[in-house]
């Protein structure tokens, strides 16, 4: 027997658009400064590339002076609060650790704190 196909279609649209993703980061860092010396946050993957579905996640690495803190990466979730938010939360020196893998993800990213994402920072922590 034919079976009838629904004549309905779901459609998701994406939570944020790039904009509001961006001016959500920039208007919490004043929180997450208080609480975090943070260096460097950029915004990478499919939200920077401006492809995000709604389906993808929020992509953000942060970088922070001092030793690794266990309560970084609650801290990031907490002050942003944005749906989807995957955040990379690095001490300087974990991220340094693990710069070659960072060098190519963050060639189409966008810096939201803390100036050039790629050159100026890559250079000055490979050193």
């Amino acid at each position: 027997m034919h079976k009838l196909s629904s004549s309905s279609v779901k459609v998701f649209s994406p939570r944020y658009t790039q904009e509001e993703v961006l001016e959500a980061l920039r208007a919490g860092m004043p929180q997450l400064l208080e609480r975090l010396p943070v260096q460097w946050v950029v915004l990478f993957g499919l939200y920077a590339k401006g492809n995000y579905t709604a389906f993808s996640d929020i992509d953000i690495l942060v970088v922070y002076a001092g030793e690794p803190r266990e309560d970084a990466f609650t801290l990031v979730k907490r002050t942003f609060g944005l749906a989807g938010l995957e955040p990379q939360v690095l001490s300087v020196e974990e991220f340094r650790a693990v710069l070659p893998v960072w060098q190519r993800m963050l060639q189409e990213s966008i810096s939201v704190w803390g100036g050039n994402p790629v050159g100026g920072f890559l250079a000055f922590y490979s050193q």
